[in-house]
Formats: structure tokens, C-alpha cells, sequence
């Protein structure tokens, strides 16, 4: 389950801007928004993302994978990948750009 959260933390003087974050089961960023922005879906979650000295207010939640507008491919080793906006899950996008999931999709 992916936690939206919006920070709330009050920053004093200081003009920083609170957006939101969704953080998935094992508290890792998988993407974040700014006020008024776009959403930003990172293609690997941040591991060092940090709540302390923070404070945040649970605005929602969804289902972990492929909940981002991703299409599931079934890879040959039996694992599922998401693709989304042109962009593969798969260590082998992460590396070359492409995949043969995305191909396998072009074809269907």
C-alpha cells in the first residue's frame, strides 16, 4: 500500500514550500509532488527518505504496484513489470533506456 502524505511542518522564517509524498510499505519515496505541480513518479524508490524533525498529515492511500496509470507485463522469469509514460520497471530499462517489455507491448 503506497501512503500519500502532506508535510506540514512549519518552517519558521524560513520560505520553504510542504508538497506531497507517496511513500510506500517499507518507507521508501516512490513519488512526490510540489504545491501546484506535476506529480513526479520516481522509476526507483528513494531508500533515504527521512521523516524526522518533520511533521505529516495522511491525505490517502492505493495500491502499490502498477496504481500510477502503469500496464502490467509478465516477464520471462515470471516477475511483473510496470510500464508507464514509455518507461519500464525492469533493472534492463534502468540501464539501456530500453526493454523487451516495452517491446512486448508495442506489439500487443
Amino acid at each position: 500500500m503506497i501512503e500519500i502524505l502532506k508535510e506540514v511542518t512549519d518552517w519558521g522564517d524560513h520560505t520553504i514550500t510542504n508538497g506531497f509524498y507517496h511513500i510506500n510499505g517499507q518507507t521508501q519515496l516512490v513519488a512526490y509532488q510540489p504545491p501546484g505541480g506535476d506529480l513526479k513518479v520516481f522509476n526507483k524508490p528513494m531508500k533515504n527518505f527521512s521523516k524526522s524533525r518533520r511533521k505529516f498529515v495522511k491525505v490517502g492511500d492505493y495500491q502499490e504496484k502498477g496504481s500510477l496509470g502503469g500496464t502490467a507485463v509478465k516477464g520471462s522469469n515470471g516477475s511483473t513489470y510496470y510500464i508507464t509514460n514509455g518507461k519500464c520497471s525492469c533493472k534492463g530499462f534502468t540501464f539501456r533506456g530500453d526493454c523487451k517489455h516495452i517491446k512486448q507491448l508495442e506489439v500487443a
